[in-house]
């Protein structure tokens, strides 16, 4: 999942508290990385079963708000 750096903070949160509640409530796995060849952008990587994934990306989608 590509999303603009701008909103890597409100991804993570303090201390890594976003995405920490983010992995516990989907269950899913996942991984922040820089995108390679697009410096204004990350990549979340999401692992889980399919339901478990689905609930991560919403709930990127509303830490984030993008």
């Amino acid at each position: 999942m590509q999303i603009p750096l701008s909103y890597a903070e409100d991804i993570i949160g303090i201390g890594g508290a976003n995405i920490a509640y983010i992995r516990r409530t989907s269950g899913a796995i996942l991984s922040v990385q820089e995108s390679r060849g697009l410096p204004d952008e990350i990549t979340v990587e999401i692992k889980g079963t399919s339901s478990q994934v689905q609930t991560a990306q919403q709930l990127i989608q509303v830490t984030s708000r993008f």
